[in-house]
């Protein structure tokens, strides 16, 4: 039997009112809207979104909004539909009920593709990248309206060489131009999240999922990452799935917290820290 989360809490400085009033716009009639500081305006926002899977819930009428600049953590216990809801929002996965927007607009009814061209760029828990071809083959990839034209011999080809241009600055951006000739196979896990980044940003998102990427590195490594993301953020927005706590605390702006496939923190962070939700999370993390 599913236990029933608390409410959305949070503070008024970081996140708003604590229980957003009900939407009465376009977006819906939407309550407990996980909304952080600056999200007025927001380039990503979804309302009153749910999923279920055989009768499960895995997302149960989650509604928050991203602000156009910043980061942002997501964090929750396994299970607890973080990763449904960045399909939901990526457009992956097409919710049961409910809204998803983008700059306004919307984007509900979607597909990725659309989305992706829209400003919603994401990584995965799992490294997705093409095996066989170099960093900046996959990074420039990307760029291209139909992605897998690079599989069909289109590498050489005259529209491709503003791709691999991007491409390289990208990978520049990050710090990992070295690594730009080099086959993706051989790169450690790191090198490998950092080139699914640069993929990521490649296009000049307006936001950026990033699903646990610091899992299965080490320390030194989760530092180097933290520092990407936060230089990354200065541009843009970036959601956070993390179940690094230290880590995702000490860079984010803002966070959100889900439980059972429903919003149950939205709020700063030092708040957070001292929730109910960050000392359940605590507790199985050091259990």
């Amino acid at each position: 039997m599913r236990e029933t989360p608390p409410e959305v809490t949070g503070t008024g400085s970081a996140a708003g009112p604590a229980q957003a009033p009900g939407r009465t716009d376009s977006a819906g009639g939407a309550s407990n809207v996980g909304r952080a500081d600056g999200a007025d305006g927001a380039v990503l926002a979804c309302y009153d979104v749910t999923k279920s899977y055989g009768g499960v819930l895995a997302v149960d009428s989650v509604s928050l909004e991203v602000p156009r600049q910043g980061l942002l953590g997501l964090c929750g216990f396994n299970g607890a539909g973080k990763s449904t809801l960045f399909n939901l929002l990526a457009g992956s996965v097409r919710a049961d009920s409910g809204s998803v927007r983008i700059d306004g607009r919307d984007a509900t009814g979607w597909p990725a593709m659309r989305r992706a061209r829209s400003g919603v760029a994401r990584t995965w828990q799992t490294v997705r990248l093409a095996h066989g071809r170099t960093v900046v083959d996959n990074v420039a990839a990307a760029c291209l309206r139909d992605p897998g034209q690079w599989m069909l011999g289109a590498l050489w080809r005259p529209q491709a060489a503003p791709a691999r241009e991007r491409a390289w600055a990208a990978l520049e951006r990050l710090g990992i131009a070295d690594l730009g000739a080099r086959q993706v196979d051989g790169l450690t896990l790191e090198a490998q999240r950092l080139t699914e980044l640069a993929r990521a940003l490649v296009s000049e998102p307006k936001v950026l999922l990033a699903d646990e990427p610091a899992s299965g590195l080490s320390a030194t490594q989760r530092t180097v990452l933290a520092e990407a993301l936060t230089a990354i953020s200065a541009e843009r927005a970036v959601v956070v799935v993390e179940h690094d706590l230290d880590m995702l605390t000490s860079i984010s702006g803002h966070m959100w917290a889900m439980v059972e496939g429903r919003l149950a923190y939205s709020g700063d962070v030092e708040t957070f820290r001292s929730s109910p939700v960050h000392a359940s999370l605590r507790g199985i993390e050091q259990g």
